[in-house]
């Protein structure tokens, strides 16, 4: 697994962590696996194999894709601080020179502006695709 999918992986794990109001040692549980395992995924350490990936996955109850997709950073509630940390070089997770990502606490007006300029910044990224 190639350190940027490792990133994603932690920051999505603990991203759904935190939406679910779990604990690592709930998870760890759930899933059927060691808390200090759970420590090394969450933080970037472990290889998980595809069958401890699922079993997170499932435990998490949230498809597999989505622990493993460049997590969508501040739109969700979620502080995303810890996502800003570890994704200081976005071009190993898909965004091309010129673009990165951000998380900020801004007013509402400042969040509805800002969501214009996301989906206009995607529609660009996917037209160069």
């Amino acid at each position: 697994m190639s350190a940027a999918h490792k990133k994603a992986l932690c920051i999505n794990i603990m991203r759904y962590l935190a939406l679910r109001g779990m604990r690592k040692s709930d998870l760890a549980a759930k899933a059927d696996v060691s808390i200090s395992y759970i420590s090394d995924v969450t933080n970037a350490k472990g290889n998980p194999s595809l069958e401890t990936m699922v079993a997170i996955a499932q435990a998490l109850e949230v498809p597999l894709v989505a622990l493993l997709e460049p997590p969508p950073v501040g739109i969700d509630g979620w502080d995303a601080s810890l996502a800003d940390a570890l994704l200081k070089d976005d071009g190993k997770v898909g965004l091309p020179p010129g673009y990165r990502r951000v998380s900020a606490i801004v007013s509402d007006h400042q969040a509805f502006q800002i969501s214009k300029w996301h989906k206009a910044a995607h529609d660009r990224l996917k037209t160069k695709s």
